[in-house]
């Protein structure tokens, strides 16, 4: 089994979420947007003809994603992993069963699933390329979200990374091609990728987003790659072994 992580991989070890710092930013724990990523998450093991019976998240935050794939796999077996107090007593209380949440980190457990979670969570980690090398041995299948900050319009800007970083604690940005190679990089086999658009599919996004929602599905229509490099606004929903 794989042998518990080391201190530079540690997820819980970032003070941002152990603190009332990311909390205060983001204070619903993007529970909202939970609906739209599980849809996705179900989107791609449909895709894949998967069907997994034991799913787990690993920084599952507020818990929410897993209600709502529960509901879309209701005889699967969910758990959610989250170190941070304030996520987790957001967890705690969507408990039910089939779906278990767990104050620790899943890295120092010696558990095995068919299928393994990692939703927007390793452009947070210090170490990020010996955490997702951990995460290897933990399930059979992986299914990776990853934010694309780094756009053209990003880098125009200036100011976006840094609002990346100081609101949601992005410590590292990606594209969609340095993504894979990371993930390459770390041992993985790429089964499936594809673009999800939050700035195009969700509503309420921020003025600067609502602005720029007709310009992003427009290009996405004619050129996604294009469209994902140049206006950003878009993640990378990934289907790995």
């Amino acid at each position: 089994m794989t042998s518990k992580n080391t201190a530079g991989n540690r997820l819980d070890d970032q003070s941002i979420y152990s603190n009332a710092e990311y909390l205060a930013n983001n204070p619903t724990w993007h529970v909202e947007h939970s609906p739209w990523k599980a849809q996705k998450i179900y989107d791609i093991l449909r895709r894949n003809n998967l069907s997994p019976s034991r799913i787990a998240e690993i920084g599952c935050g507020a818990g929410e994603i897993l209600v709502q794939l529960k509901a879309l796999l209701p005889d699967s077996y969910f758990v959610g992993y989250e170190k941070s107090e304030h996520a987790f007593a957001l967890a705690r209380s969507r408990e039910r069963e089939g779906l278990h949440y767990i104050n620790a980190n899943v890295l120092d457990q010696n558990v095995h699933f068919d299928a393994l979670l990692c939703i927007d969570v390793f452009e947070h980690v210090d170490d990020y390329i010996g955490f997702i090398r951990s995460l290897r041995g933990y399930a059979d299948y992986k299914i990776f979200h990853i934010p694309l900050d780094l756009s053209a319009q990003a880098l125009i800007r200036g100011v976006a990374l840094l609002e990346a970083r100081k609101k949601v604690g992005h410590l590292h940005y990606f594209t969609k091609e340095t993504a894979l190679e990371t993930l390459k990089y770390c041992g993985y086999e790429i089964l499936d990728v594809n673009f999800t658009a939050r700035a195009i599919d969700l509503p309420n996004q921020g003025l600067r987003a609502n602005l720029m929602r007709m310009p992003r599905l427009l290009l996405s229509k004619i050129a996604p790659d294009f469209a994902a490099r140049f206006l950003g606004g878009w993640s990378l929903m990934v289907l790995a072994k």
